[in-house]
Formats: C-alpha cells, sequence, structure tokens
C-alpha cells in the first residue's frame, strides 16, 4: 500500500557526504517499505528534485558544495508540493536553530536510533500523504482546509 497517491509514491531521497551513512540510512528507509534515491550533497540533491518527486527528504546540515541549509532554502524557494524534510545532524544547537521550523519535519542528531528514524520517515510520508489528500479534497470544492500553526 503506497501512502502517497499519484507520481510521489512515497519517495525518499538521503542525503548525506559520508558513504557509511547514506548506505545506513538507505536500508533504513527500504526497511521501512518505501523507494529511496541517494544524494551526496546538495547540488547533487538539486538535480534529483529537478527530475522526480519526493515526499520526504532525508538530509545531513554539513556537506560540502551544496550544505543542508542550502538545499533546505532551495526546497523553500521552488514553491510547489513541499516534501517532509528530517534533518540528521551532528550540528550544535546554534546551527539548528538556523532552520526554516516551517520546513523541516523533524531533526535527528547523529548517532541515530535507526528504529526511531525509520518511525519518523513512516511519520513524515504519512503526514505530507494526508496533507496532499486535503489539498486534492479542497481543489474538488469538498474540503475547506483550516489553517494549521507550525509545531516544532
Amino acid at each position: 500500500m503506497s501512502l502517497v497517491k499519484g507520481p510521489e509514491v512515497a519517495n525518499v531521497l538521503v542525503v548525506d557526504d559520508e558513504p557509511a551513512i547514506r548506505a545506513l540510512v538507505a536500508k533504513i528507509v527500504e526497511r521501512a517499505g518505501f523507494p529511496v534515491d541517494s544524494a551526496r550533497d546538495g547540488a547533487e540533491a538539486i538535480q534529483r528534485l529537478e527530475e522526480k518527486s519526493y515526499a520526504v527528504l532525508v538530509v545531513d546540515l554539513m556537506m560540502p558544495n551544496v550544505d543542508g541549509f542550502a538545499l533546505i532554502d532551495y526546497v523553500r524557494q521552488r514553491g510547489g508540493a513541499r516534501p517532509a524534510i528530517i534533518v540528521v545532524s551532528a550540528g550544535d544547537s546554534a546551527a539548528l536553530r538556523r532552520l526554516d521550523g516551517s520546513m523541516v519535519h523533524s531533526i535527528l542528531r547523529k548517532p541515530f536510533d535507526i528504529d526511531v528514524l525509520g518511525d519518523l520517515i513512516t511519520a513524515a510520508a504519512r503526514t505530507i500523504s494526508a496533507e496532499r489528500q486535503q489539498e486534492e479534497k479542497a481543489s474538488e470544492g469538498a474540503v475547506i482546509p483550516f489553517p494549521r500553526e507550525n509545531v516544532c
């Protein structure tokens, strides 16, 4: 059963410059039952986002070339349907406070528990699915969306 209708079948993009972490997170995503792609930095992630839709992004903040902050900013600026973003970082609290709370579904610090990450990915995919289904119903005139407050 897919959690997201249409071309966005809960695809997940894992973005991390450390090959071992990227492979581990991709395996966690697969175990959670979602199709997964990966990118080694924000620049490669942007290329993938231009080619395919993703329901969830799992993003490391500290990467060469285009870092996680710039990738999140790119997603915010591009408009359209936004994926849920899960940040996995070893960064300090000051760096994490720079994040746009309206863009980030959750933050998980390295080292992380693999079961917790799997649960967060599933929750993020379900959240995105529910939001998109509500948008579809609203566009059909069946439901009037009620504004939500951002919860961090």
